[in-house]
């Protein structure tokens, strides 16, 4: 099984963040799997980090673009799952309309984990904005009801690429946003952003007071790979309804001839 994982993050920005992942898959995934990780074009964020620009509706259209030029590259070159690995699960339901391979998100499959683990959960996320934008994901999804409000780290971009390495800090204030929220009754955790996940899931945090924390990496693996099961088995996603109708192929292409923009069984946007 192959999957092709996007990130939101450009792959030059935090070589150690793609470095760990990758490295973490071996211990994570089915010995059949393998995932190639690619990130955003380099320079698209400009000075900006990736949590300043994205939680900007307009800037984040831009970021689902990219996002679906890699999904169409992963159907067209042969991939099993298409895996997006940010919590805002970008392009999910547009990518999800235009592949007829299963694709997965992180926010979507965590919160369902974390929905098996327990009654209530909570997703502790930094960057200003964040947290509104999170809590219209899980409406949106339908888990209002099993999920307190988004709470915020007070920690920057570089706070957590700096974590990576040396986690004592950050995992401090990680355990102190989950106490408060399990004092306000969450039973289990999310780390927001992957990007942080990552730093909670390397240090080997996986509980809290006796609620669990929530692999974000282990949480995008798995369902992929339950889903490319349920796709062998024949149980795809639906085609009923708005968010899954499925445009022509003839109609794809003639957009993106009218746009510019190269055929879908062209390469990558990002860089892997």
């Amino acid at each position: 099984m192959r999957i092709l994982f996007q990130s939101l993050i450009e792959a030059g920005r935090s070589p150690e963040y793609f470095r760990g992942m990758q490295a973490r898959v071996a211990a994570i995934a089915r010995p059949d799997v393998s995932v190639d990780f690619v990130g955003m074009p380099e320079g698209v964020y400009g000075r900006w980090t990736p949590a300043e620009v994205v939680k900007y509706p307009y800037m984040a259209t831009v970021s689902t673009q990219l996002i679906l030029e890699n999904a169409l590259r992963a159907e067209a070159e042969g991939y099993d799952v298409f895996a997006i690995g940010s919590v805002q699960d970008p392009a999910l339901e547009e990518a999800r309309s235009l592949l007829n391979i299963p694709v997965v998100g992180y926010g979507e499959s965590a919160m369902h984990f974390a929905s098996c683990l327990a009654t209530r959960f909570v997703v502790l996320a930094f960057q200003q904005g964040f947290e509104q934008m999170l809590d219209l994901r899980i409406q949106r999804l339908g888990l209002a009801a099993r999920a307190l409000p988004t709470m915020l780290i007070d920690a920057q971009f570089e706070d957590i690429g700096r974590g990576l390495s040396a986690p004592e800090q950050m995992i401090a204030q990680f355990k102190q946003a989950a106490r408060t929220a399990i004092a306000q009754g969450a039973e289990a955790i999310i780390p927001g952003q992957l990007y942080l996940s990552e730093v909670v899931a390397r240090a080997g945090v996986t509980r809290i007071d006796e609620a669990p924390v929530v692999d974000g990496l282990t949480s995008v693996l798995k369902m992929a790979e339950s889903m490319a099961d349920f796709k062998r088995l024949g149980i795809g996603v639906t085609r009923r309804g708005y968010l899954h109708a499925s445009p022509p192929r003839e109609m794809v292409e003639h957009i993106r001839r009218f746009l510019s923009l190269p055929s879908t069984t062209s390469g990558p946007v990002g860089e892997s």
